[in-house]
């Protein structure tokens, strides 16, 4: 695709499905793969080298509050699958996931903000 431009939609949109229960997302949808975190090992006298540990991934956006479905059966929930779908096409999934913090809902916004963690968090990316 060297040399062309895609002229389709890059950002904006954003849904994401928790446990097959679908969110509106009104704040940012953001995202981690999982993999590999690089550590630089440094002694007195010289850079060493590296030292590779696995990380965990995550998903975090702000949703919609809704009637029909209780926001705190997520607090402290495991077993999470989420996917995230972006306007690029891009889908996020996170697969056996943990939800960590606090779940505390905006009244006025009628908002909640979550965030799940998994050491198997991968971006399918469209060609």
């Amino acid at each position: 695709m060297s040399g062309s431009v895609y002229r389709g939609p890059l950002a904006g949109a954003a849904t994401l499905t928790i446990n097959g229960e679908v969110w509106n997302v009104v704040g940012e949808l953001q995202f981690q793969a999982s993999g590999n975190v690089n550590e630089t090992l440094k002694g007195q006298s010289a850079v060493e080298g590296f030292a590779t540990m696995p990380g965990q991934g995550f998903i975090q956006a702000t949703l919609r509050d809704r009637r029909d479905v209780d926001c705190f059966q997520y607090q402290g929930a495991s077993g999470l699958t989420a996917i995230g779908q972006l306007a690029n096409g891009k889908v996020i999934t996170v697969d056996n996931g943990w939800q960590v913090e606090t779940i505390s809902l905006n009244t006025q916004e009628g908002t909640f903000e979550i965030h799940i963690e998994s050491d198997s968090v991968y971006v399918d990316v469209v060609s």
